[in-house]
């Protein structure tokens, strides 16, 4: 490791060298948790890769939590609350916000809830200040469950996943979001971030379905190399200045596919189990395509009484059919593959034809919405296809009965309150209100109209209670 040069006193507001600069890149360390100590690594590997080329620029927001990592080496400081730094090969220069980010102002530590959308966007909006760039990106750092992410131990909360456009605005968008959390790379998640949803938006999603170790982004970044920049990174190079967030997610993905295989062959050795690893790269652009297409099938599955049909397709009592990313936690969050789920009803005889029509329609969606994706064997013997799979959509069976045996049964689908299109009613039950739901669908008027509406058609067993199980008239 080079020796570490961080800087000591505090920098003060600074503006960029360069406002032509290709790309800056704004790494979102939410690691109020156990991932202080692990992002830091991350880190390390990240900037040793990038080598200072001049067509990047790399600032860091980092909260940080005393229960875990000591560690000093990185940033000159152990120190516990919110910083941001500007991040080179060798050092580590910490800047003041000053009035951009008021809260973590001047040469202290204070506490800072990093699961506060807004503190990610007021790092955004000073980032884009500070560093202006003709392309942005942005890489989250912390953990998720598909439902919220970047959870901090110290203020309790959690960052829930449609919070985070209805509260930064649209001006903070970004070319590239990349997602070092677990079980992100879902539908509905890409659709709350889609370009044109009125706040916070993303043009390219990377993202994992499931959950596992970072992904390689060192190889990835070595590659990116302006010209004259020396790497010794094998060939092809990107051009920063030329990259755009399509190439640079493709990329990754091609890096991420490498480093994980690595680690296969040397299995024997680590006895790191990566045969169920993926990840995928989005055009969120795409998004609200898969979405229409992905509603009009279930406007005929519900026409056409194609329950149990359907059911099967996914796999019966959540067997195994399509591919699922859940890793075994199915009763809370039953993941799986979007693109194989209706790739199979598209060829399923049981179906009218206009159903697997809609079916096909869907699938095909799915695959130009998949830029790039792989899947490790484990995942590739059941189905999985390299640059069309990697996406998922939730799917319970809701039908199922859960609960403990003599204080009362409920129908699985009670356990789906977050996911809702209903606004959240309180801090304890503060899921809900995702747009994916929601959009196109009228409440109360008898009609499937969408997936979920399909989902609390088939599931709810007393739709006229109040609202049913989840308070939700379709």
């Amino acid at each position: 490791m080079l020796p570490l040069l961080a800087a000591i006193a505090l920098a003060p507001p600074l503006l960029a060298e360069d406002p032509a600069r290709p790309w800056t890149f704004l790494v979102y360390g939410a690691a109020d948790n156990n991932a202080d100590g692990p992002i830091l690594r991350f880190l390390d590997e990240l900037r040793t890769a990038l080598d200072d080329d001049p067509g990047i620029e790399l600032v860091l927001f980092l909260d940080r939590h005393e229960k875990y990592s000591k560690d000093e080496k990185l940033l000159g400081a152990d120190f516990t609350g919110g910083r941001i730094y500007r991040v080179r090969k060798s050092s580590a220069e910490r800047i003041d916000p000053g009035q951009d980010f008021p809260a973590i102002a001047g040469d202290g530590d204070p506490e800072i809830d990093s699961a506060d959308p807004e503190s990610l966007g007021q790092f955004l909006a000073f980032g884009r200040k500070r560093f202006p760039a003709k392309r942005y990106g942005l890489l989250i750092y912390s953990h998720a469950d598909g439902r919220g992410m970047c959870p901090d131990e110290q203020s309790g909360h959690e960052m829930w996943i449609p919070e985070l456009p209805a509260k930064v605005g649209a001006e903070c968008r970004v070319d590239f979001l990349g997602l070092e959390l677990c079980n992100m790379s879902g539908i509905e998640i890409a659709y709350q971030w889609r370009p044109g949803n009125g706040g916070f938006s993303s043009d390219v999603l990377l993202a994992i379905p499931n959950a596992g170790p970072p992904l390689a982004w060192n190889l990835a970044f070595a590659r990116i190399r302006s010209p004259g920049h020396a790497t010794s990174a094998p060939a092809p190079h990107l051009d920063p200045a030329s990259m755009t967030a399509a190439d640079l997610g493709r990329l990754v993905i091609e890096e991420g596919a490498r480093g994980r295989r690595a680690v296969a062959e040397q299995n024997a050795d680590t006895g790191q189990d990566v045969r169920y690893e993926s990840a995928a790269c989005c055009d969120l652009a795409l998004a609200a395509d898969v979405k229409a297409k992905l509603d009009a099938l279930a406007v005929l599955l519900a026409r056409s009484g194609s329950k149990e049909v359907f059911e099967d397709l996914r796999g019966p009592s959540l067997a195994g059919k399509t591919v699922d990313y859940s890793g075994g936690n199915l009763d809370r969050s039953p993941y799986f593959d979007l693109f194989q789920l209706c790739d199979r009803a598209a060829f399923c005889d049981k179906l009218a034809p206009e159903t697997r029509a809609a079916a096909r329609a869907a699938a095909d969606t799915v695959d130009r919405f998949v830029l790039a994706s792989f899947g490790m064997d484990g995942l590739e013997s059941e189905g999985f296809e390299d640059g069309k799979s990697g996406v998922f959509v939730v799917f319970p069976d809701g039908d199922e009965l859960t609960g403990i045996p003599g204080l009362g049964r409920k129908p699985l689908w009670s356990q789906f309150r977050w996911y809702s299109p209903l606004e959240k009613q309180s801090r304890a039950d503060p899921y809900g209100h995702w747009s994916f739901l929601a959009d196109g669908a009228t409440p109360g008027n008898g009609v499937v109209e969408n997936w979920f509406e399909l989902l609390d058609s088939w599931f709810d067993p007393d739709p006229d209670a109040k609202g049913g199980v989840n308070g939700y008239r379709w």
